[in-house]
C-alpha cells in the first residue's frame, strides 16, 4: 500500500478527534506532494521569467533554508501605484538574510526587510490599507450572492463527502472563490456562543504574536473585501476603508484601533489558524488562532509550535514529516485547496476538552446507551480551505462546521448504502474515529432500512456498485434540494 493509501485511510475529522486541525494539515500536504510531485518551487519575475530557487537539502537539519514559495511581487507592476516602479525578483540568498522577522516585533519602518513571498518593507508601506488582493493573490473576488438569496433561510452546502474505497483519493476539490466564507441563518446564534466561549476560555480559543500582525491584517482585509463583495447588502467599509459596518450585527468597528483577529473573530463565525515561516530554520510555526469548533482538543495547546511538534500524536507522522514541511515551502498563493472531513455525533456541541471536563467522554449517550435513537444521530462536517496569503507568505488555514441531522440523509440517492458500506467495511481503527461503538451500531441498523428501502422504489439499482459518487463531495440532485431548502430555483 502507498503512503496514500495509508494517509487517506487515517483522514480523521477534526471535529471528532484530538488529530484534528493539524491531522487534516498534514493530510492535504501529503496528498498534494504525492499528486503533485513535479510541482516547482519557482520565482516569477516582473516579466514572468521562472527563476528556480535553491533545491532543498535533505542531509541538513534546516533542508528549507533557501526555498521559498512562488512570488507574488510581479504583480505589482499591474496596480497603478507601482506603474513606474522597477520590479525585479529577489533573490533567495537575499530573502533569507534579510528577512522580514516572524517572531517578537518585527519594524515595518525599516526598509529592504522582506516577507516570504519577496515583498519589501518599502512595498508594504506603499500599499497601504485594502490593496487589490485580487490581483495579488491571483484568485478573484467573489459573485454576489443572488436576489433570491436570504440570511434567514440561508444554509450551507450538503456536504456528504463519503468516500468508498479510500484508496480513490482525499476528497479534495476546487476551491470555489465565491465560497471562501458561507454565511447561513444560524449567523447571530453562532457568533453569540463564540463570543460565551471566548469569554470562559480565552488563551484556549484565541492567540496571536506581535510577529503575526502583518499576516492577521493581510487575512482580516482579504477577508472583509470577500464579505463586502459577496454580501453587500450586510457589510461595507466606510471613511477610507478604516471603518467596517456589519448590519447584521448592527456594529460598527473601527479598524484602525481593533485588532485584525479580534475583527475577524467579532464578525466571522469561522476559525482561521496561520503558520509563519521562521527565517532561522526555514520551518513554519503556528503564530496566531482563533479555533473554536474543535472537540477533544484546543488550540492553545499547540501555540508557538512548528509543524513537527503539533504532529506528535499523528499516526506514522515521521513517514510524512518530510512532505509536509516540503509542500509548506512550496504552495503557492494563487492555488488555495479545500476538503471537507466528517464524523457522526449524538450532541451538537461546539467546543469541549479533556482539559475543563475531566469525565469527557465523546458521546453523549455512553452511560444508557441503549436510548440513543437515529434522531439523536448527526452528521458533522468540517468543511476546510489552506491558502497561501499573497504579501506575508502566512499559510492560512481555515474550516467551518456544517452539523444536520443524520434523517436527512434518508431520501438523498445512494447516500444511505454508500455511508452503510463505509461504517461496515471500513478500516476499523478509521471507524472508531469516525464515531462511537454505539452511535455506529444505531446509525448502521438505520441506513441499511433506509438503503433496501431506496432499491425496493427504484431510485437506486439493486445491482449498485457501492463507491464515491461522482457529485461528491455532494450527491445527485444535491443543487436542486439545497435550491428548495432556501425558497429559490435552482
Amino acid at each position: 500500500m502507498t503512503l496514500l493509501e495509508n494517509i487517506t485511510e487515517l483522514g480523521l475529522g477534526p471535529a471528532s478527534t484530538a488529530l484534528g486541525l493539524v491531522g487534516l494539515m498534514a493530510l492535504i500536504a501529503t496528498y498534494l506532494i504525492q499528486r503533485y510531485p513535479k510541482l516547482k518551487v519557482s520565482r516569477t519575475t516582473a516579466k514572468g521569467a521562472l527563476l528556480k530557487t535553491t533545491p532543498a537539502d535533505p542531509k541538513s537539519p534546516y533542508p528549507y533554508l533557501l526555498q521559498f514559495p512562488p512570488s507574488r511581487r510581479h504583480t505589482l507592476a499591474q496596480l497603478p501605484e507601482f506603474e513606474k516602479s522597477d520590479i525585479r525578483d529577489v533573490s533567495p540568498e537575499t530573502l533569507k538574510s534579510q528577512a522580514l522577522p516572524t517572531t517578537g516585533t518585527p519594524d515595518l519602518n525599516k526598509d529592504n526587510l522582506y516577507t516570504t513571498m519577496g515583498f519589501s518593507t518599502q512595498d508594504i508601506r506603499k500599499l497601504g490599507r485594502f490593496p487589490d488582493y485580487a490581483i495579488l493573490s491571483g484568485v478573484r473576488n467573489p459573485l454576489p450572492v443572488g436576489p433570491d438569496w436570504d440570511i434567514n433561510k440561508a444554509t450551507f452546502r450538503p456536504f456528504r463527502p463519503f468516500r468508498w474505497g479510500y484508496h480513490q483519493h482525499m476528497a479534495l476539490m476546487k476551491f470555489d472563490p465565491d465560497y471562501w466564507v458561507e454565511l447561513e441563518r444560524n449567523y447571530l446564534p453562532t457568533m453569540a456562543a463564540r463570543k460565551a466561549l471566548l469569554a470562559e476560555h480565552p488563551t484556549r480559543i484565541f492567540f496571536h504574536q506581535p510577529a503575526s500582525d502583518l499576516a492577521t491584517r493581510e487575512l482580516m482585509e482579504m477577508v472583509l473585501t470577500f464579505l463586502v463583495n459577496r454580501y453587500p447588502q450586510h457589510f461595507r467599509l466606510s471613511d477610507n476603508s478604516t471603518i467596517f459596518h456589519n448590519n447584521l450585527l448592527k456594529t460598527t468597528t473601527n479598524l484602525l484601533t481593533t485588532h485584525s483577529l479580534t475583527v475577524l473573530f467579532e464578525n466571522v463565525p469561522e476559525d482561521y489558524c496561520l503558520m509563519l515561516r521562521n527565517p532561522a530554520d526555514g520551518f513554519y510555526y503556528l503564530r496566531a488562532a482563533m479555533t473554536c469548533s474543535s472537540v477533544g482538543w484546543n488550540i492553545g495547546q499547540h501555540r508557538d509550535k512548528p509543524l513537527k511538534d503539533i504532529h506528535t500524536h499523528v499516526p506514522d507522522y515521521n513517514k510524512m514529516a518530510m512532505s509536509m514541511d516540503r509542500w509548506f515551502s512550496k504552495v503557492a498563493s494563487d492555488t488555495p485547496v479545500m476538503r471537507c472531513s466528517w464524523s457522526l455525533e449524538d450532541w451538537e456541541v461546539m467546543f469541549t476538552t479533556p482539559e475543563i471536563q475531566p469525565n469527557w467522554t465523546r458521546s453523549a449517550f455512553a452511560d444508557c446507551p441503549e436510548k440513543l435513537n437515529y434522531k439523536d444521530i448527526r452528521l458533522r462536517c468540517d468543511a476546510q480551505t489552506l491558502r497561501r496569503l499573497p504579501i506575508s507568505g502566512a499559510v492560512v488555514f481555515n474550516f467551518k462546521v456544517v452539523i444536520t441531522p443524520l434523517e436527512e440523509l434518508r431520501e438523498e440517492p445512494y447516500i444511505p448504502r454508500l455511508l452503510y458500506t463505509i461504517l461496515e467495511g471500513g478500516k476499523e481503527n478509521l471507524i472508531e474515529y469516525k464515531c462511537h461503538a454505539n452511535v455506529r451500531r444505531v446509525a448502521m441498523e438505520t441506513l441499511k432500512i433506509w438503503a433496501e428501502d431506496q432499491e425496493e422504489r427504484g431510485i437506486v439499482e439493486r445491482d449498485w456498485e457501492v463507491g464515491t459518487l461522482e457529485e461528491s463531495p455532494f450527491f445527485k440532485g444535491w443543487r436542486e434540494k439545497w435550491a428548495a431548502q432556501q425558497g429559490f430555483a435552482s
